[in-house]
């Protein structure tokens, strides 16, 4: 099926940010905040996570999961913070064809199975995904922040703070991404719901930072 025929607005060569729910070999489920990339004619998708990452291991074993797609930043705030996790999981609930759960309440979903998975370096891989059925959910509508899309980016930045602990630059980059991302949240969003999401996300950083024996300094 081509996932433009639901999602209509979607442009190729494009990252956009989702969550990508899936399920391991024992039932267990797991949500997280991916990237993703459609072909040119939307007949499938690219997805390119650390092969370190639970969503790695559960789509490579089982071979199936589910695009969850939103523009609320609080799934991608809980989907990166090991400590929280377990109130997104909470909000999972039975996809319509796959095995692997779907987000409550998002505003589309793309259940998909995994047709190849290439290495793309050391510590990635390509995944490449076939959809089984594309649909919509629960429609958001809110006039455009910069706060929320601020939260997000700084979310993906969190994610990646493990994984580079032990690659200063890259670390470097990292960091410098949640500060420039947090100064736009402090400005557009003080006091409000973003802002304490911001606060947990930088929490959950320097508690990272602090339990490893040298990295450079918290956001």
């Amino acid at each position: 099926m081509k996932i433009s025929d639901v999602l209509n607005n979607l442009k190729p060569h494009v990252i956009y940010e989702t969550l990508i729910s899936s399920i391991s070999v024992n039932g267990e489920p797991d949500i997280a905040p991916m990237g993703l990339k459609f072909s040119e004619e939307f007949e499938e998708f690219f997805l390119y996570p650390f092969k370190s990452a639970k969503t790695y291991r559960n789509l490579v074993e089982v071979g199936e999961g589910v695009v969850n797609i939103t523009r609320d930043p609080r799934p991608f705030i809980l989907g990166c913070l090991p400590e929280l996790k377990h109130e997104l999981l909470k909000e999972l609930e039975i996809s319509k064809l796959v095995k692997a759960p779907r987000l409550r309440d998002s505003e589309a979903y793309i259940e998909f199975k995994v047709k190849e998975v290439r290495e793309r370096s050391v510590n990635r891989v390509e995944i490449t995904c076939e959809p089984v059925t594309a649909y919509l959910g629960n429609l958001r509508i809110e006039p455009y922040s910069r706060a929320v899309y601020a939260l997000i980016e700084a979310s993906v930045n969190a994610s990646r703070v493990k994984v580079f602990l032990n690659k200063s630059r890259e670390l470097l980059k990292v960091l410098n991404g949640i500060s420039y991302a947090e100064s736009i949240i402090r400005r557009t969003g003080e006091g409000s719901e973003y802002e304490k999401l911001l606060n947990l996300l930088i929490k959950s950083v320097e508690e990272i930072l602090h339990r490893s024996p040298s990295s450079p300094p918290s956001p």
